[in-house]
C-alpha cells in the first residue's frame, strides 16, 4: 500500500478532475468535423507521398537499366561493325577463320536482338512510370495545399478548445506538484490501463469509476485502508477515495 494522507487522495483526486477535462477537451478537438477532414486528407497525402516515393525509385532503377541497355547495344554495333570490316578486308584468307568470324557476327547479332527487346520492354515501362510520377505529383501538390488549409480551417475551429487546455494544462502542472512522485506515477500508470480514469470517488456506497457498489464488508475495508494510505476498489481496482 502506498502511503496517503487523506488530504493528499483529495488532491490527487483533484488531479483526476483536471485531467478528465483535458481529456474530453481532446475528444472534442479530435471530433471537430475540420479535424476529421484534415486526418482523412492527411492520410491520402501520406499514402501518395510513399506511392510517388516508389515510383520515383523505380523509374530511377529503370533509367539506369535503359542507360546500361543502351551502352551495351552500343558496344555490341561497334564490335559488329569492327568484325564485318574485317571479314570484307580481304585479310581473312583461313575458311576456319572465316567461319569463326561469321559465327562471331551472328552471336552479336542475336544478343543484340536480345537487348534491343529489354529495351522496348524497360521503355515501355519508363514511359508509363513517368506519366504516373507526373500525375502523383500533381496530386501531392494539391493534396499538401488542401492540408495547409484545413489545418488554418482546424485551428480556427479549434482556438477556443485550445485556450481552454492551454489553461487546463497549467492546472495540471499545479496539481501534479501537490501530489507525491510514488503516488502520481501509481496514478498515471492505473490512468493508462483505466481509459483515463485512475482514481474515482466513492459516493454513498458505489465507486464513480465503474458504478458498482460496494458491499457492507468492502465499504467497511476500504475506510479502514483509506487511514492507512490509497486504497482500491475491490471492483474495477480504481484508487477510490472518500467523497468530501
Amino acid at each position: 500500500m502506498i502511503p496517503a494522507s487523506t488530504d493528499e487522495q483529495r488532491q490527487l483526486y483533484e488531479l483526476q478532475k483536471v485531467d478528465s477535462a483535458i481529456r474530453m477537451l481532446q475528444v472534442r478537438r479530435s471530433s471537430l468535423p475540420e479535424q476529421q477532414a484534415l486526418d482523412e486528407n492527411a492520410e491520402t497525402l501520406r499514402l501518395i507521398t510513399q506511392e510517388f516515393a516508389d515510383a520515383r525509385e523505380r523509374l530511377d532503377t529503370l533509367t539506369r537499366q535503359q542507360s546500361r541497355l543502351e551502352q551495351e547495344i552500343a558496344t555490341l554495333d561497334s564490335r559488329r561493325k569492327s568484325e564485318e570490316g574485317r571479314m570484307y578486308s580481304g585479310l581473312i584468307t583461313s575458311e576456319k577463320e572465316s567461319e569463326a568470324l561469321r559465327h562471331e557476327l551472328q552471336s552479336i547479332k542475336g544478343r543484340k536482338r536480345d537487348l534491343e527487346d529489354q529495351l522496348i520492354e524497360v521503355m515501355e515501362e519508363v514511359e508509363n512510370l513517368e506519366s504516373l510520377t507526373k500525375s502523383l505529383q500533381e496530386r501531392h501538390t494539391e493534396l499538401s495545399t488542401k492540408v495547409d488549409e484545413l489545418t488554418a480551417a482546424r485551428d480556427h475551429a479549434a482556438g477556443d478548445i485550445d485556450t481552454e487546455l492551454s489553461q487546463r494544462q497549467d492546472e495540471r502542472a499545479q496539481a501534479a506538484a501537490m501530489v507525491p512522485e510514488e503516488m502520481r506515477a501509481y496514478y498515471d500508470e492505473l490512468r493508462e490501463k483505466k481509459q483515463g480514469v485512475g482514481v474515482a470517488e466513492l459516493q454513498g456506497r458505489a465507486c464513480t469509476g465503474c458504478r458498482l457498489e460496494l458491499t457492507a464488508i468492502e465499504l467497511e475495508e476500504l475506510r479502514e485502508e483509506v487511514t492507512r494510505g490509497l486504497a482500491n476498489c475491490p471492483q474495477c481496482g480504481r484508487i477510490l477515495v472518500l467523497g468530501a
